[in-house]
């Protein structure tokens, strides 16, 4: 009895855990566009640190030149 009320148990926490994100989308167009999204966005932060890397090597060479 204890066995299946954790089955039971485990068996709603992952519908919900896995239904969150996938109610967000209702069609197969929807999740193409959520995951664009998240690749554009993906994209523009690793652009901004390799920009902020970049500053940071060149303050570092200027301050070795001086």
């Amino acid at each position: 009895m204890r066995k299946s009320v954790l089955n039971r148990s485990l068996l709603l926490a992952g519908m919900a855990f896995l239904g969150a994100p996938l109610s967000a989308c209702n069609t197969v167009e929807g999740a193409g566009k959520d995951i664009e999204t998240v690749g554009h966005t993906v994209e523009h932060t690793a652009n901004e640190a390799g920009n902020e890397m970049g500053d940071a090597m060149n303050d570092l060479h200027d301050e070795a030149g001086d």
